[in-house]
């Protein structure tokens, strides 16, 4: 029976002051805005589970009011406005949840849940440039992996801030994984298409589910956040 699972960074209202926005629509950009959007488009995705990055409170309510979601939110730690929150319809049953502050002390964290035999991890690595001596991303990444390690099958959300072959991609790959979607962009940064954002497969047979959106024309009405959604189908008995 198929599974259908989705990764998707919906832009915290509280970030909104770190990007370049100016020809986004002034409307999109209060908040609370993009609620009803965001919502919307989660359900074009017609995903039985689905990884959120930067998600804050007032979208974990409206989700959840919705009816049509489990709910499974954890905040980041040092007072952050966001946090993952990992949603799964309702006939789906989770029977084990966790949430594991990174130990660098950050504030990000991770989710892990499991459905049946799929452990499933959510999180937004914290970035870092890629010659740091020090990169913050591939310790959290390792700390990921090592909480997962004996899972045969395992599927990771994240928004990497990795680009495809950097050193936080590579441990992925390294543990077994597939990068579904490798080297194609789902965000701008400084105006160049970049592939920020991470589901990566291991031990289930897994396809692609191709939704067509342009990068340089996001935030927008019908996809009001400076990411790009990603889907696979999942093989599970």
């Amino acid at each position: 029976m198929p599974m259908r699972a989705a990764t998707f960074n919906v832009l915290a209202d509280a970030y909104l002051g770190y990007g370049d926005y100016s020809r986004v629509n002034p409307d999109l950009l209060k908040p609370g805005a993009r609620s009803e959007g965001i919502i919307r488009s989660i359900g074009d995705l017609n995903a039985d589970i689905v990884g959120l990055q930067e998600a804050e409170v007032p979208l974990v309510r409206a989700l959840t009011e919705t009816g049509n979601w489990q709910t499974f939110w954890s905040p980041k730690e040092l007072g952050k406005a966001d946090g993952c929150l990992t949603i799964v319809r309702p006939g789906l049953e989770v029977h084990d949840f966790e949430t594991h502050a990174y130990q660098d002390g950050s504030g990000h964290i991770m989710q892990i849940l499991r459905i049946g035999r799929i452990a499933f991890a959510n999180t937004h690595i914290k970035r870092a440039p890629a010659d740091s001596h020090y990169h913050v991303g591939v310790s959290q990444m390792t700390e990921l992996l090592d909480k997962i390690a004996v899972e045969k099958e395992a599927v990771i959300f994240a928004d990497s801030n990795d680009k495809p072959n950097g050193p936080v991609r590579r441990l992925v790959e390294d543990a077994g994984f597939d990068d579904m979607f490798g080297d194609m962009p789902t965000a701008i940064v400084n105006g160049e298409a970049v592939a920020l954002d991470l589901l990566a497969v291991r031990g289930i047979a897994s396809r692609r589910v191709i939704k067509n959106y342009n990068v340089f024309d996001i935030p927008n009405k019908d996809l009001p956040s400076d990411h790009i959604p990603l889907v696979v189908e999942l093989e599970t008995e």
